[in-house]
């Protein structure tokens, strides 16, 4: 039931939707209130909300599975990077709930029993794992949080400025976006349980208007440096940090003052490839350039840079853009971490694979434009890639928190058509880290096109077997005896038509003896001729006890391009004197028999092309891999085998 109350300090009304809440802060005068029964007490007046970006309010509503709910109270919190909210919301059921909207990500969870002991907050670092409450979690966040204000009701008592340790977990399920976390402002710290969801999915009602929201497509304010007087244009709320372009100073945007980070120590000036308020259009939307900054990784006495700009879009948030030796792509930031242990060569994600391709410690060395944490020049963090090309997964870690990013590479050519430049970009030196294989679509087809031929000589060579092929024209049995001189003449046998080709086979008795052969195939009507000589010869036997055995007892003749006619043969045998003894011969004559060597050369041909070209497409991975500090399998440089652990705080 719905309690209200006048506020004590300037007589308003204070309603109380939930029996459950008895903290709540006067809409009017900000006072903060306590339940008592039915009194309400006044703790004094609560700090003013910092202005955000975020597009809910007390009383926007909406449904989580199916349930309608409303928002009835909210709790700002300051972190090292920036500002967020949680808003208490309460559902038709009398559940109540909390609501995060942090950098365009929406995270619903519920006060849920651990079902064990939590671990002590000092204990925890990014990537250990945990389970809790049936599920397996890993540790993404550890934060000391300071709680800056409040609004609302709110089921717990509350004050500005408490400390707020708190720890994020994540599910590497695929199935599920689960997500949990663990307040340690109270003792025993409370256990919170549910689940990243989009924007669109809780069919949000009574949203912040436009305006409030600060939402524009455009500048939301512009401002002036303090360290330099120049004009500098704030995009969004939610930016926590601007770097001025003029004189470089990181700033920090607070109502409608800038105070002072740092002054960058750049120097030379850089100019960003593509010039910070540049609009590009990606997937149909359109995205403002607002933030630029330079990357550096240096190894073995060498730097790498590259190029990172942050880019805006009112209703979608921010992306980034990365470039580095002329290669690029779209970062998207991913809320469900993938599969990876430190120091494992591969992560799984999205179904596919990603192997390990570098690592490093990287350093910021020159920003400008905005930014939604407090940038700073000088500030590192660990960051490991790994790639299933044309896509790429990025860890970054620093000492109390994890983040996971997936790129998609982009062609100079579509990021020149995006923002539409004028100045060419610089062109690809050497192969991106998730370069697509340009070699692998050619390869794809160079294989299709194979297994079609391949198909095509099969059902050839079976047509030509068992169908138009190998018909007995003669099958006559033979036999030469030793003492006769004279010439053994066969029957006649007919081509209907000209034979490609004609196979005299003789199938004898021989043991340990040989038979010379001495033909001619002559035409009967014309008188033609054609003259072959071949012999058989088969011998077998033991030695140590050992069979063997050498040559064979049939052989085979061909005779090719015969004209139709009536055919026979004129054989006359030579025996073997060592062993004069009858050879039975069965002789058979077979038109157009199909020819199997003719078939294996031609699929030998056929499987060249493949094979060059997987070779092609094997050479290019080779000179890809031949730039990372981690070979294709996953194995460091200079191992034997894969890498089992991690010499430098693996990002």
């Amino acid at each position: 039931m719905p309690f209200s109350a006048n506020c004590p300090a300037c007589g308003a009304p204070v309603v109380f939707k939930s029996s459950a809440s008895f903290h709540g802060v006067c809409e009017f005068c900000r006072s903060t209130l306590v339940r008592h029964g039915g009194n309400l007490e006044n703790l004094g007046r609560m700090a003013d909300l910092i202005e955000d970006a975020s597009p809910i309010r007390i009383g926007t509503e909406g449904r989580y599975h199916g349930v309608h709910f409303a928002v009835v109270g909210r709790i700002q919190l300051r972190y090292a990077a920036g500002v967020w909210n949680e808003w208490h919301v309460l559902f038709d059921d009398m559940r109540g709930g909390w609501l995060s909207d942090a950098n365009g990500e929406y995270l619903i969870t519920f006060l849920t029993p651990p079902g064990t002991g939590l671990p002590a907050f000092a204990g925890l670092m990014p990537n250990d794992e945990l389970k809790l409450a049936g599920k397996d979690f890993v540790v993404t966040d550890v934060e000391e949080a300071m709680c800056l204000s409040g609004q609302g009701e709110l089921p717990f008592a509350f004050g500005a400025g408490y400390p707020a340790q708190l720890v994020d977990l994540r599910t590497t399920d695929e199935s599920e976006a689960a997500f949990a976390s663990i307040d340690y402002s109270e003792t025993p710290p409370l256990f919170f349980v549910g689940e990243s969801l989009p924007f669109a999915s809780f069919n949000f009602a009574n949203l912040r208007g436009e305006q409030d929201a600060g939402k524009s497509a455009g500048l939301v304010k512009t401002l002036q440096c303090p360290a330099c007087g120049s004009a500098i244009g704030i995009h969004d709320k939610a930016v926590q940090s601007v770097a001025c372009p003029s004189c470089l100073s990181v700033l920090e945007p607070a109502n409608e003052s800038l105070r002072i980070l740092q002054k960058a120590a750049a120097a030379t000036r850089i100019e960003p490839l593509i010039p910070l308020g540049s609009s590009g259009r990606f997937a149909g939307t359109d995205w403002t350039v607002i933030g630029f900054q330079q990357r550096v990784i240096a190894a073995e006495g060498r730097e790498y840079p590259w190029q990172e700009f942050l880019l805006h879009h009112p209703e979608q948030g921010f992306r980034w853009l990365v470039e580095s030796t002329g290669h690029w792509n779209w970062v998207s930031p991913v809320s469900k971490p993938p599969r990876y242990h430190v120091g494992q060569p591969t992560a799984s994600y999205g179904g596919g694979e990603y192997r390990r391709f570098s690592s490093g410690s990287a350093e910021t060395r020159y920003v400008i434009g905005e930014f939604t944490w407090k940038v700073k020049v000088g500030e590192t963090w660990e960051i490991t890639d790994f790639i299933a090309p044309p896509k790429m997964l990025s860890r970054e870690a620093s000492h109390n928190e994890a983040t996971w990013s997936l790129s998609d590479y982009l062609t100079t050519e579509e990021v020149a058509a995006a923002f539409k430049l004028k100045t060419a970009l610089p062109a690809p030196v050497g192969i991106g880290m998730n370069q697509p294989n340009p070699r692998a679509e050619n390869h794809r087809k160079v294989c299709s096109t194979f297994w079609k031929f391949f198909l095509f000589a099969v059902l050839a060579q079976a047509l030509w077997f068992f169908l138009l092929g190998g018909r007995t024209l003669l099958d006559q049995r033979l036999v030469f005896s030793p003492g006769k001189d004279e010439p053994v003449t066969t029957q006649t046998f007919q081509l209907d038509s000209s034979a490609r080709n004609l196979v005299l086979r003789h199938d004898t008795d021989l043991d340990n003896n040989w038979l010379g052969l001495n033909l001619t195939l002559v035409e009967k009507n014309s008188g033609r001729a054609w003259v072959a000589m071949s012999d058989v010869a088969y011998w077998h036997g033991s030695d140590g006890g050992e069979s063997w055995s050498e040559g064979d007892r049939t052989r085979e003749l061909v005779f090719r391009d015969l004209p139709a006619g009536n055919y026979y043969f004129v054989i006359d045998p030579e025996i073997s004197a060592e062993k004069p003894v009858a050879v039975t011969d069965r002789v058979k004559v077979i038109r157009d028999q199909a020819a199997w060597s003719n078939f294996f050369f031609l699929l030998v041909f056929l499987a060249v092309l493949p094979m060059f070209s997987r070779y092609r497409v094997s050479a290019f991975e080779a000179e890809r891999w031949k730039d990372a500090d981690y070979l294709s399998s996953g194995a460091e440089f200079g191992s034997a085998g894969d890498s089992d652990g991690d010499s430098g705080g693996d990002d």
